[in-house]
């Protein structure tokens, strides 16, 4: 659904800035430094998936760090921490699963000042003024969610063709694979444990029955034997 709504500026992402954002904001022109990410959801945004000058991994690191650097320079230092670096081909599985798990929930710190369709101190009253106000907050907000929304799609972008993800899922498949193989060993000598156990309280029972009736026996024979002869 989203990449249906976002089809034709994904195909004019030769269109590097667009005044206002489209009919979805009225506001201001975005400022220079903003990224025109619709020109990464297309397979000629890389050539090969390699660390070469445009290779898929050369670019997109690029790109996240380029991201980061904005959202480092925007925010707090003391709310927000550093986002991971999306890497080259060899990154570790640990890095590469971090970079997925912080941007796929993705949220800019960045202000978006610039929809702003308003400006308050042009206003002829504090009447008027409080109502630019509350009009710009709704188009920093529409920009921002608009934001979100297409970074959080990137990176769904990214991961589908992420080749060393399938390396991490063989390496999860194997070790989920070990850990079976581990349970059900633990199972068949639990059973096995419970199986001796099992015969060895039956054999008990056989014995001890064996014994008692033995022991009848005997005290029977005793008793015989003690009897005085008839007659």
């Amino acid at each position: 659904a989203w990449y249906d709504s976002h089809r034709d500026a994904i195909l004019r992402s030769g269109e590097r800035h667009q005044t206002g954002g489209g009919a979805e904001f009225a506001g201001g022109k975005r400022p220079d430094d903003e990224i025109d990410l619709f020109q990464f959801f297309s397979p000629s945004a890389f050539s090969g998936y390699n660390d070469g000058a445009k290779g898929f991994y050369t670019v997109y690191d690029a790109l996240f760090s380029k991201l980061a650097e904005q959202e480092s320079k925007a925010a707090s230092s003391a709310r927000t921490s550093q986002l991971p670096k999306f890497g080259l081909s060899a990154a570790l599985h640990s890095e590469v699963s971090t970079f997925y798990a912080h941007w796929g929930s993705f949220a800019t710190s960045k202000d978006f000042s610039w929809a702003d369709q308003y400006n308050p101190a042009s206003a002829p009253n504090r009447q008027v003024r409080r109502r630019m106000e509350e009009e710009n907050k709704k188009f920093r907000k529409a920009a921002r969610k608009e934001y979100n929304d297409t970074v959080r799609e990137l990176v769904s972008y990214v991961k589908k063709r992420d080749k060393r993800l399938i390396a991490i899922q063989q390496a999860e498949a194997a070790k989920k694979a070990e850990r079976e193989a581990a349970e059900a060993e633990r199972r068949r000598r639990e059973r096995e444990e419970r199986q001796r156990n099992a015969s060895t309280y039956v054999e008990a029972d056989w014995i001890t029955a064996s014994e008692g009736v033995a022991y009848e026996e005997s005290e029977e024979e005793e008793e015989e034997e003690e009897k005085p002869p008839m007659g």
